[in-house]
């Protein structure tokens, strides 16, 4: 007799429902490993045990997940550095787009939380659990069922999720049945194993497989010859090295053109009027893409042609295992600009670089011009100027200009503004002149890690149903001396579904025995 763990009447044990209350019952049986003991549950007490069993623990391992998801989460409240407008400074756009949270954000460096080291740590202990107790369960679980004996105790028969006593003459019309539920049988004398859907304990450990598999792809995309995402502006006519290539590949801008819609079409009429300026409708870029086999920095590249092909937006090529895409445009960006200096009635000019501007200029009134700073995109943020970018689309200057006899005077020079330090003003420095050029913004991407990532999350869905939607089923047929059979059932899962299916098999032979 035993007691019902719902209504807590005694019961007779041979027979899995309760008839008082018509639920399982269900006997303390660990039936997951047969009885074999896990490295995890050894008594050993040196270090390796007790990393291994710390691993090991589904417990730990949910801890390590949590933590793991919570900072992931953190790394969503602001847009990650690689998702900022290209070129912005990271320190200034965090600080003026999202306040005194936007740079305390920044210099905690959540901005590039994903490739910290705290955080690929943290991948690193998901990913030592989820291989570990993978392992510490598999071998346990692997032997006990290959090893499985046909003959059992008929005290572990009757400890089972389902047991049933069976009087019958006609032992072919069982297996019949059994056979007919698609259970393979083994016979070990007069004793009987029926099995199905054993495949189905294997799925969870396809989807640690499959976990593991995109886990070793976020490790991968650390490496640039993985993983590589850069963006570049290259002006019209020049030919620029694709960062993170080690000076290996090179793109040249060919001719960048951008077609806008018409005001002439009243179609569009309207809403160019409410825009206030013209509205792109596409922009392409010709360009050709080179080689350089051992380049050295500072050395003049000997490039190979490999493909000449024009881009546009949501029409990427191929080159070289990269991808490159159009991301964007900059019309009339400025290439130099001219300023003009009075000393003692005496005018001379000098140009200024934008993208690679000289230290001093000594010009022909006596004057010695030193470039003290540069803001290529300028703007004030409350008394302090900062550069939105490092492109010059708005340039700004801090010169020290000096004469011959040593008086110096240091000038803020913008398009608009000349503001002197002292207030005096001695040298008159205005820009006079420019030069533009339009920009053209490529992105240029190569991911070897986007294949093992699809690999493991198909690997994963093939576990998640194949724990999902079978179970694994035992049937034990033991012939006991008084003739009769004594048969047990297990099941991983689905207990209540078992037991109807066994019920159907065994009342089918019982009707036709004694028929």
């Amino acid at each position: 007799m035993q007691q019902c763990p719902f209504c807590k009447k005694e019961n007779d044990t041979s027979y899995p429902k309760c008839p008082s209350c018509g639920q399982v019952m269900i006997a303390d049986l660990d039936m997951r490993y047969e009885g074999t003991v896990r490295r995890s549950q050894r008594s050993s007490r040196n270090l390796i045990d007790k990393m291994w069993r710390f691993f090991a623990s589904v417990r730990n391992g949910m801890y390590i997940l949590l933590v793991t998801l919570l900072s992931t989460a953190v790394g969503t409240i602001l847009p990650q550095r690689s998702y900022i407008p290209p070129g912005s400074i990271p320190s200034e756009f965090y600080a003026s787009e999202y306040g005194a949270f936007g740079e305390f954000y920044h210099r905690l460096g959540l901005d590039q939380l994903y490739s910290t080291w705290w955080y690929i740590t943290l991948l690193g202990l998901l990913g030592a659990s989820i291989l570990i107790a993978s392992i510490d369960r598999f071998f346990p679980l692997y032997r006990a069922l290959r090893k499985q004996p046909v003959k059992r105790k008929e005290h572990f028969l009757k400890s089972q999720l389902y047991t049933r006593i069976c009087s019958m003459d006609d032992q072919e019309l069982l297996l019949q049945e059994i056979r007919a539920k698609r259970y393979h049988i083994r016979q070990d004398g007069q004793d009987y194993l029926a099995e199905k859907n054993r495949f189905a304990r294997w799925g969870p450990y396809v989807n640690h497989i499959g976990l593991l598999l995109v886990l070793l792809g976020a490790f991968l995309r650390l490496f640039p010859f993985f993983y590589q995402d850069e963006f570049m502006w290259i002006r019209d006519r020049e030919t620029a090295v694709v960062p993170g290539t080690n000076q290996s590949l090179f793109i040249k801008n060919e001719r960048f053109q951008v077609d806008t819609y018409s005001t002439e079409d009243p179609k569009f009429e309207e809403a160019i009027a409410q825009e206030g300026r013209t509205i792109p409708k596409s922009f392409t870029t010709a360009i050709s893409v080179y080689e350089a086999d051992g380049h050295i920095a500072g050395s003049t590249p000997d490039l190979q042609l490999i493909k000449q092909v024009q881009v546009s937006v949501n029409h990427p090529v191929r080159a070289d295992g990269y991808t490159i895409y159009q991301s964007g445009y900059q019309l009339n960006e400025f290439s130099s600009l001219t300023f003009r200096t009075e000393n003692g009635g005496r005018t001379a000019d000098f140009v200024v670089d934008t993208v690679d501007p000289e230290t001093s200029y000594e010009l022909e009134n006596g004057l010695l011009v030193e470039l003290i700073d540069y803001y290529p995109d300028y703007q004030m943020d409350g008394d302090a100027v900062i550069s939105l970018s490092k492109y010059p689309r708005n340039p700004a200057f801090v010169f020290q200009i000096s004469s011959q006899s040593g008086d110096s005077e240091r000038l803020f020079v913008s398009l608009k503004d000349v503001v002197s330090e002292t207030d005096a003003n001695r040298y008159s420095v205005a820009a006079v002149d420019y030069d533009t050029h339009n920009v053209s913004g490529l992105s240029v991407k190569r991911d070897l890690t986007l294949p093992i990532f699809l690999t493991g999350g198909f690997i994963f869905m093939i576990g998640l149903v194949q724990g999902l939607y079978w179970q694994h089923r035992r049937i034990w047929l033991h012939k006991q001396a008084d003739g009769s059979y004594l048969i047990a059932g297990h099941t991983n899962k689905h207990v209540s579904s078992f037991v109807r299916e066994a019920d159907r098999i065994v009342d089918t032979c019982e009707k036709g025995g004694n028929s």
